[in-house]
């Protein structure tokens, strides 16, 4: 019997995991075909497509835009811009050496470089040699190596090699003639800098070397003619040495001007008010852009406009600056008889209500010569012991720390402290504060240093107590502006010499202005601090930026005024500081500044005599015979007028004077020229 069977259905296959593996499969295949791809392009082509991406690209032009001018405060110009039409060369990025000589050699046909503005080195010169004919160095190369070993000539770099032909190269093959000479310098000039950026061939060109270069551009690729901007001074010599210089680019500076888009010719101001306001005289230069292909410009630039810079108005006062100069002058020539040292002097002029720096000076006389040089700068950076025009501050102090009382009497009589003998130039018998300052007492000075270190009670000479005076008293002294900076408006200025007492005679010294020596900005600062009642006011030769070319009254457009500055008020009692004014004002009415009075004009003042050693041009100390430092005098003088309400504040520092009375007549004359006292006799002819 036959048996039913049942019939069990085949499994039906299933084809997706291979068909899944095929599409794994052809990803990747094609994941390493493009990785292949980006290989070849990477590594076998990146050069030559990441030289076709630079053939294409944006490039710009930069020109120079007129740098601010300085003015006085009566409009006067200080430093001006003028604008020579001069040679420029901008080399593009594709420039070959060959082709820089070969316009090197074509300028050199057309313009003149002086020989005083040419610079070449040895290494122009080598250049030169090997640019020149390229075949016979390449065939000095090919000797040099023939002389070497296989191994000598393996070790060798490309840059090796090439200074083995520098070294080659003897004195007698680059000794040229002035001809080739010119055409060295001039390859030297468009080598200079970047790419694109405007390198000087030579400033001031003529007419017909411009024409001549206009009808031959197109065999100069890269040269121009355009303005060149320079500096000009009106006022010669006359506080020059602070409106600074206006230069290239330090090499050590490069950097960090780069870094805020400067080129690497671009000039900057480079010290004293060039350098403070670089910012604001620079402007903002003018650019082509372009797009460049293989190097070269494609097209017509665009003009992106560039500003000139801004016009700064000092608060200085050239014609003043002028007359302070020659008072300088006159006083130098009148003290020379007796003081043998005395080759130098200083003043500094300022508004006590304002910081407004009205006239800086510095006059040195060559004895040599018997010519005048400006040391101007001296008034911030030469720092001198200024005696006793320093005792206001010590009076006050004295009475703030209430080691003296107002109006206290104390007998003048010489002290003697261990071996010291310490006294006044004459024994004054007793005397008050106000006399004190009036008649300049040492001893009464003296008398508030030993109290302030607590001498009587201690006996001590050296200690704790006198650090502890010593720390008190340069507190003080540094809120009249005496060891610190000032705070004047210049990128640098000397906080003086800074010396520790270590014994009680050195602190009561430092009572009177010496032991420590401080600038005569320094002492300027602290007049001004007793004459307007106790503010440290910030000193500035900034007095207004204006718009360029906006001078005159009715259209001047001012950017920004400078406004007075309180450093600090002096923390001494009002009444006490008054103290010290009216013996300054004493000083005047009967003590050593009694010749004040001749002006008509109220006035304070106080002279200042201390001892120092004798300093050279360069500031190091004169030597005797011995070999011992030559000791002489510094005679000083600082004052105010009017007295009540002051319009100028002054310090003079002659170091080396010894002769009596030439520092109160430069004070009288500084009067008269400040207030225009026509019918005032002159005190030094």
């Amino acid at each position: 019997m036959a048996r039913n069977r049942v019939k069990v259905p085949k499994k039906r296959r299933n084809h997706l995991p291979l068909r899944l593996n095929l599409l794994f499969f052809i990803v990747f295949i094609l994941f390493a075909t493009l990785i292949f791809r980006l290989g070849v392009v990477q590594i076998v082509n990146g050069e030559l497509i990441a030289r076709e991406v630079q053939k294409t690209e944006s490039s710009k032009i930069k020109y120079e835009v007129p740098r601010g001018k300085i003015y006085d405060r009566n409009g006067q110009v200080l430093a001006d811009t003028i604008s020579n039409y001069s040679v420029m060369y901008r080399r593009s990025q594709v420039t070959k050496t060959e082709e820089r000589l070969e316009v090197a050699i074509k300028l050199a046909e057309i313009v003149d470089v002086p020989e005083k503005d040419r610079k070449v080195t040895e290494r122009d010169r080598k250049d030169y040699w090997i640019a020149i004919d390229p075949e016979r160095s390449q065939e000095r190369v090919q000797n040099l190596l023939a002389d070497l070993s296989e191994e000598e000539r393996a070790a060798l770099s490309n840059q090796d090699v090439d200074q083995l032909l520098l070294d080659s190269i003897t004195d007698a093959e680059i000794t040229f003639d002035d001809a080739t000479e010119e055409i060295i310098a001039i390859k030297h000039n468009m080598e200079s800098g970047y790419a694109l950026d405007p390198q000087v061939i030579k400033i001031g060109a003529s007419p017909k070397e411009m024409a001549l270069i206009e009808e031959n551009l197109e065999l100069l690729p890269g040269v121009s003619v355009e303005p060149y901007y320079q500096r000009d001074y009106p006022f010669g010599e006359t506080f020059q040495s602070f409106l600074g210089s206006y230069r290239q680019i330090p090499a050590e500076q490069r950097a960090s001007y780069q870094a805020k888009g400067y080129g690497l010719n671009d000039r900057v101001g480079t010290s004293y008010l060039e350098q403070q306001y670089e910012d604001v005289l620079r402007g903002t230069p003018a650019y082509d852009v372009f797009t460049t292909y293989k190097g070269e410009p494609v097209g017509e630039p665009t003009r992106v406009s560039g500003n000139p810079g801004k016009d700064i108005i000092l608060s200085t006062d050239i014609e003043f600056q002028k007359e302070i100069d020659e008072i300088l002058k006159k006083a130098i020539r009148a003290g020379r008889s007796g003081s043998p040292h005395f080759d130098r002097a200083f003043a500094v002029v300022m508004n006590p209500q304002t910081g407004e720096l009205l006239a800086l000076s510095g006059q040195e006389l060559d004895y040599e010569t018997n010519k005048f040089k400006d040391v101007s700068t001296g008034t911030v950076l030469r720092a001198s012991q200024i005696g006793s025009t320093i005792k206001g501050a010590t009076v006050a102090f004295g009475l703030e720390e209430e080691v003296i009382q107002p109006g206290e009497y104390i007998y003048d009589t010489p002290i003697r402290i261990g071996s010291s003998l310490k006294s006044s130039y004459r024994n004054m018998g007793n005397i008050n504060d106000l006399d004190a300052l009036a008649l300049s007492s040492n001893i009464y000075m003296f008398q508030i240093a030993l109290r302030l270190a607590d001498y009587y009670s201690t006996g001590q000479i050296v200690g704790e107590n006198v650090t502890e005076a010593f720390n008190t008293m340069e507190h003080y002294y540094k809120q009249f502006g005496l060891g610190i900076e000032t705070g004047i408006d210049l990128p640098y200025e000397s906080i003086g010499f800074r010396s520790v007492p270590d014994r009680v005679t050195l602190l009561m010294d430092m009572s009177i202005g010496q032991f420590i020596s401080y600038t005569p900005i320094q002492l300027a600062q602290y007049t001004s601090t007793l004459a307007n009642g106790g503010y440290r006011i910030q000193p500035h030769l900034l007095k207004e930026i204006i718009e360029p070319g906006s001078l005159d009254e009715a259209n001047k457009q001012v950017v920004s005024t400078f406004q007075p500055n309180a450093l600090n008020k002096v923390d001494i009692r009002d009444e006490f500081l008054q103290r010290a004014r009216q013996g300054f004002r004493q000083g005047v009415e009967s003590g050593t500044s009694r010749i004040l009075q001749q002006t008509g004009i109220t006035a304070a003042g106080k002279t200042g005599t201390a001892q120092a050693i004798a300093e050279g041009p360069d500031g190091q100390a004169k030597r005797n015979a011995n070999g011992e430092p030559i000791k002489t005098l510094n005679s000083n003088h600082v004052g105010w007028a009017p007295y009540d309400d002051p319009e100028i504040a002054w310090a003079i520092i002659m170091p080396g004077l010894e002769a009596e009375g030439i520092n109160t007549r430069v004070a009288h004359d500084i009067m008269k020229a400040y207030f225009d006292l026509e019918d005032v006799q002159a005190q030094i002819q």
